[in-house]
């Protein structure tokens, strides 16, 4: 597959999959800022985990703000990994370290996904909770476009737990914890063991809240001493349950 370049508003360079999508993340990462609102700071040398990296705009953004970070940065889907290697490449990001897996509460070598070749950071392990988004972006676009944007396919995936991760490499401290993964938000948590809680200094997710996740995943951070702050994704239509969640330490 030739994956395609485009000139972001900012005048960055970047290969895309998606260009709707990819100028939607770039008005939510770089315009909006989401990832860095209520307490969550970034100090040279910190070591941040960008699990569900899509085509690396996260990763870009950081790397603008403060070269001196070590980015891990974690995407299971090798047709949306190759454009965030592309990305890394493009812009010589010496600080990034890409992995072509994801993360969740076990370690399976072939996760099934559907992955949304127009639509790539939607891509999912729960494809019934995309029944919902599609409901709303229906009403706000026309037939063909959505269907364009949720043309989907299955593939195999892997994934590990966090902990599996962190004593595989030896990390001694995650600064920041970014979590975009698309309904596994909850079961990137729980792949965290008892011990490797107090090494994580930072969280922030975008959560869809189906099945009370943001209850269950509030209860988890705030048995480990992190502070929340919940708040609606402004971007998203005001019908779909999507939240960022803000965890810091006191």
């Amino acid at each position: 597959m030739s994956i395609k370049k485009m000139i972001l508003p900012n005048n960055l360079e970047c290969y895309y999959l998606g260009k709707e999508e990819t100028e939607y993340i770039f008005s939510e990462v770089f315009t909006e800022k989401q990832y860095f609102r209520h307490g969550i700071t970034l100090n040279e040398g910190d070591c941040i985990f960008d699990v569900g990296a899509n085509i690396g705009l996260f990763a870009l953004f950081v790397s603008q703000l403060n070269k001196q970070v070590n980015i891990f940065a974690f995407e299971p889907i090798k047709p949306i990994f190759d454009v965030l290697q592309a990305n890394a490449n493009l812009h010589s990001l010496s600080n990034i370290t890409l992995f072509n897996y994801g993360l969740s509460s076990e370690n399976n070598s072939a996760k099934s996904f559907t992955f949304y070749p127009n639509m790539a950071g939607n891509s999912t392990t729960k494809p019934l909770e995309k029944l919902e988004q599609r409901e709303v972006m229906n009403a706000v676009l026309n037939k063909d476009m959505v269907d364009y944007l949720f043309q989907g396919e299955e593939v195999r995936g892997e994934i590990r737990t966090l902990s599996s991760v962190i004593n595989e490499l030896d990390i001694k401290s995650i600064d920041l914890l970014k979590i975009d993964v698309e309904g596994e938000e909850y079961e990137v948590l729980k792949g965290i063991n008892p011990n490797d809680w107090s090494k994580i200094k930072q969280i922030v997710a975008e959560v869809h809240d189906v099945e009370a996740r943001i209850d269950k995943i509030q209860a988890l951070l705030k048995s480990n001493g992190f502070n929340i702050k919940v708040e609606k994704n402004s971007l998203m239509p005001s019908t779909l349950n999507t939240f960022n969640l803000y965890a810091t330490r006191s």
